[in-house]
């Protein structure tokens, strides 16, 4: 389930949508600053800086954004390799740097815009590399002739299922099936569908291509049984919005109804204090006999 070339086409697929990319910021990036992003502004560039040597373990995007009236770049580095490098510090620190070098060659700047590195580790072996890069460098220099620069970590494997139940998104949906045994996942197929369900179509046909990618050539089925699920659940939604119109139309006409009703009463009321025969104000009013008696 950890193929490099589907997790490559399927991840960049998905998080090349920015409502994905907002709700891996605002569900996973512990930091207040991000909800104060302006995502209304946020842009795909088309551009990586993965380096041919590393092309077979990880892909990259990167996103410009707006916050506080200045850019803001959101540099997603998302890592297939099982294999934990100890050295990503460094690793990423480069294409920060690379990026930097292209900003300047490309446009007239007076100073760097901010650029947040995101890894996005979704591999099986629990993340152990560290996230500062002075820890990797001895410290027999005074300290501030070390570099410092972090990267923030999402590994997908330090998220409890409960915990991404919870959050109840496309992305929070995707890092469930990621946590789960194919062969186990098919009694777990409501429970994905539950996440999903306040989505919108455009985003909950992502996340079904996405399973189409990574399920098609291994466990097919597991794909059919959320798409199933989930055009279920659609054509039931679509039937409530109906029955609800209709039920709509019924309250209004019986509102009317009742308030003729209401109409016919005050009239026959006012013609029973003018002493007019009863007979005569069950014609004009279209009320009966007996209801016009109980008035007296």
């Amino acid at each position: 389930m950890k193929n490099k070339h589907i997790h490559d086409c399927g991840y960049k697929n998905f998080f090349s949508n920015p409502v994905t990319v907002k709700q891996l910021l605002t569900s996973f990036v512990n930091e207040d600053w991000v909800h104060n992003l302006d995502f209304n502004t946020l842009e795909r560039m088309e551009t990586s800086f993965v380096t041919d040597e590393f092309r077979e373990k990880e892909s990259d995007l990167i996103y410009k954004v707006q916050v506080q009236g200045k850019e803001l770049y959101i540099y997603i580095l998302l890592e297939f390799q099982s294999t934990v490098d100890r050295f990503m510090a460094l690793r990423m620190l480069r294409y920060i740097t690379e990026f930097y070098e292209h900003l300047v060659k490309s446009q007239k700047l007076n100073t760097l815009p901010s650029v947040f590195p995101l890894l996005l580790y979704n591999g099986d072996k629990k993340w152990t590399a560290p996230v500062d890069i002075d820890t990797l460098i001895d410290d027999n220099i005074p300290v501030e002739y070390i570099p410092a620069f972090r990267y923030y970590k999402i590994a997908e494997n330090e998220f409890s299922k409960e915990t991404l139940k919870q959050i109840e998104n496309v992305v929070s949906a995707l890092f469930y099936v990621e946590n789960s045994i194919p062969e186990k996942l098919l009694k777990e197929i409501d429970i994905v569908a539950e996440m999903i369900k306040n989505e919108k179509p455009d985003e909950t046909q992502l996340f079904l291509n996405w399973m189409r990618v990574i399920f098609n050539e291994t466990h097919e089925e597991i794909y059919h049984e959320i798409k199933q699920v989930e055009e279920i659940r659609t054509m039931f939604a679509t039937k409530l919005e109906k029955y609800g119109e209709k039920l709509k139309r019924e309250g209004i006409q019986k509102g009317v109804q009742e308030g003729m009703h209401r109409k016919a009463i005050q009239t026959a009321k006012a013609l029973l204090d003018k002493n007019m025969n009863i007979q005569e104000i069950s014609e004009i009013t279209g009320l009966s006999v007996e209801e016009i008696e109980s008035l007296k």
